[in-house]
């Protein structure tokens, strides 16, 4: 089976994603047997620990702080047949090998809603009010699976026009949205609606949801400092966020956080 793992990784003024890449790229070698992985960027990057690096040819935001137009490529420039797509800012804390076995006999899998520094899961998020403005599933793109398919191909295409018509999917189909660019949550969320309305093809595996490590996720909602609070510390290869081992991976969010 061709496998592996892909996420974007484009430099803003204030962070270095192609940095957070190497961490999380060395933390899915370090813990599984398949491990490879490919970077999509837009400058040339030759480092061992990426097994694919793909340089965007056109570059749609490049007049973007927080780059995120370029995402609904997934589809074309994974160089995987079975691909498991990530966000830079992560980590992983165990071996997942074993779920290629589950993943692979659909055309996509999404990760429905996510887990907080105690493992306890986290439906109605303070970020996501526009989730239930819109009745959109509950879905991150930090955590997607898709094969080569084409209902896989059709979803990237429904993500593309959303992204490509962002000023009248916000006026004229979402509700009450305010966003000034589309954030891929909000998209894969709509183009999730879009392609299964009534979710008939929903596919939600309990262990494919990632630790959100987000002040209001984690329920800290009057210290002034999420990571000051819970005290994120590596020992022994093993990380706890709160006094809690992590288990799962983890989408730390703060990128100067140290772990």
């Amino acid at each position: 089976m061709d496998r592996g793992y892909m996420w974007f990784a484009l430099n803003n003024a204030d962070v270095d994603y192609i940095d957070l890449s190497r961490k999380l790229a060395d933390s899915i070698k370090r813990h599984n047997k398949h491990n490879k992985v490919c970077v999509v960027t837009n400058q040339t990057v030759d480092d061992t620990l990426f097994d694919h690096v793909r340089v965007l040819k056109q570059d749609d935001s490049i007049n973007e702080e927080w780059k995120m137009s370029n995402e609904h490529k997934a589809f074309r420039l994974s160089p995987f047949t079975h691909t498991i797509k990530l966000e830079a800012d992560m980590l992983f804390t165990q071996n997942t090998d074993w779920w290629w076995h589950h993943l692979w006999q659909h055309d996509m899998v999404f990760s429905y809603h996510c887990r907080n520094y105690k493992d306890k899961i986290v439906k109605d998020s303070y970020y996501r009010r526009l989730f239930r403005r819109n009745d959109l599933p509950d879905v991150y793109n930090g955590l997607h699976f898709f094969r080569r398919s084409q209902r896989t191909k059709i979803f990237y295409e429904i993500c593309e026009a959303i992204i490509k018509n962002w000023s009248e999917v916000r006026s004229q189909i979402l509700v009450n949205c305010h966003d000034r660019q589309p954030t891929t949550d909000v998209v894969y969320a709509l183009a999730n609606k879009i392609q299964d309305p009534l979710q008939l093809q929903r596919i939600e595996f309990d262990w494919f949801k990632f630790m959100h490590n987000k002040q209001h996720i984690n329920g800290i909602n009057t210290a002034f400092d999420n990571d000051n609070y819970l005290m994120p510390i590596n020992v022994d290869d093993k990380l706890y966020i709160g006094g809690h081992g992590q288990c799962r991976i983890v989408h730390y969010h703060n990128k100067k956080l140290r772990i």
